[in-house]
């Protein structure tokens, strides 16, 4: 691990974040936009991608994304899969309303769409589902991670079916992610952020690192219309693990 490195990427991302302020303040509209143009989701994705390079993070694509408005959902590592998710797709993704508040991030997750939601709450699952239904048919695709928690990225955990509602309600196709970290040992080791881990040590670690492989397949798309919750979360699942689970 080089902390010299990883200090630098760590000034130079933190100059980037800066930028990113004036962006989402010139450029982008407010909170929880359901009208964000094409032109500034390539302003988003170029942000987040120049994101992904400071930090040290390599990205391959496989396969071919559907251009349609769809349900994105894929496999959760890190939290680097949103960045890099994001950065490769003009999404919006539904995050806890707590991170609404915190200083910079916040604001830049508001600026570019995030769909907050409260976690936990009573009906924070209806709430999220309408969000979802609103943003998808303004012609908006909405990201998640039915997993509903980190891995270490080995296997693909079950599927929570409910938020599959908001595409089949709406008519609108599924699009399974996969993602990997590839390395030696399976997985890089510096990348699952899971048992809690301290984030801010989380990702020094990783900007220390020479640079990260970050793969990210896109597999056939899923028809949501008229099936049931529980199908639909089962073959997305299966097509990411046949990915994930069983790497060429």
């Amino acid at each position: 691990m080089n902390s010299l490195r990883g200090t630098l990427r760590l000034l130079h991302l933190i100059a980037h974040l800066f930028k990113g302020l004036f962006l989402s303040y010139t450029k982008l509209h407010g909170t929880q936009s359901h009208d964000l143009s094409v032109a500034q989701h390539k302003i988003i994705q170029t942000w987040l991608h120049r994101s992904a390079e400071i930090i040290g993070i390599d990205i391959q694509i496989h396969g071919i994304p559907t251009h349609a408005p769809t349900f994105v959902v894929a496999n959760h590592i890190s939290w680097l899969d949103i960045l890099i998710i994001s950065s490769v797709l003009p999404v919006s993704f539904l995050s806890k309303a707590e991170i609404r508040s915190w200083p910079v991030i916040g604001t830049l997750a508001a600026k570019a769409g995030t769909l907050f939601i409260h976690r936990g709450s009573k009906n924070g699952a209806a709430e999220a589902i309408q969000l979802m239904q609103k943003k998808l048919k303004s012609g908006h695709s909405v990201a998640s991670f039915p997993e509903a928690k980190t891995t270490h990225g080995i296997e693909v955990h079950t599927f929570h079916p409910r938020l599959f509602a908001a595409a089949i309600e709406t008519g609108i196709l599924v699009q399974p992610v996969a993602i990997r970290y590839p390395h030696e040992d399976g997985t890089h080791p510096h990348v699952p952020y899971v048992d809690e881990a301290n984030i801010i040590s989380h990702s020094f670690r990783i900007m220390c690192a020479k640079s990260t492989l970050a793969e990210v397949t896109f597999c056939e798309p899923i028809e949501s219309k008229n099936r049931m919750r529980k199908d639909v979360a089962f073959s997305a699942r299966k097509a990411i693990a046949s990915v994930v689970e069983c790497p060429n």
